[in-house]
């Protein structure tokens, strides 16, 4: 079996403690959506979005994809939007554990979740294990017109 490491979403909700012997007990700490401002932000203000679109759109409103995203995303990482029970057999506690919305779109968790498996997996079954150096350049909105001026400076020296 290869040891996977663990991605920054499962290191935000579980929390390590090791045992009298050593070994590695993991304790589940359920995200809080509510706390979020995105949320927040969605839950209050969805339904006057969809009236809204739905006006300006001579009644058409959201495309289904966007409306589903969006209610999907309210009830995700809440227990009355589906759970799962999990029992542990040793010690015979009982877990419960909301389903996520799985969104691609804006849903945070489901993005960050998706974001660090396919990080794992680029690790542990496609890059080769060697040193790997990257190198990123960003343009923001002075670098995009300074372009003009090092064309022209390159221009000059020739």
């Amino acid at each position: 079996m290869i040891a996977r490491r663990p991605t920054p979403h499962v290191l935000e909700s579980w929390h390590a403690a090791r045992t009298a012997d050593g070994m590695p007990v993991a304790k589940y700490t359920p995200r809080d959506p509510r706390g979020s401002a995105l949320y927040s932000v969605v839950r209050d203000h969805f339904e006057t979005f969809c009236a809204e679109a739905c006006r300006q759109r001579e009644g058409d409103g959201l495309p289904r994809f966007v409306d589903d995203e969006c209610r999907a995303f309210l009830r995700c990482g809440f227990l009355a939007g589906g759970f799962a029970r999990f029992r542990y057999g040793a010690c015979r506690t009982e877990r419960l554990v909301a389903f996520s919305c799985k969104g691609r779109g804006f849903c945070p968790s489901c993005g960050g979740r998706r974001m660090a498996e396919r990080a794992a997996h680029l690790v542990d079954h496609v890059l080769p294990d060697v040193p790997i150096r990257q190198w990123v350049l960003t343009l923001g909105r002075r670098g995009s017109t300074g372009r003009v001026g090092f064309q022209r400076l390159s221009r000059r020296q020739k």
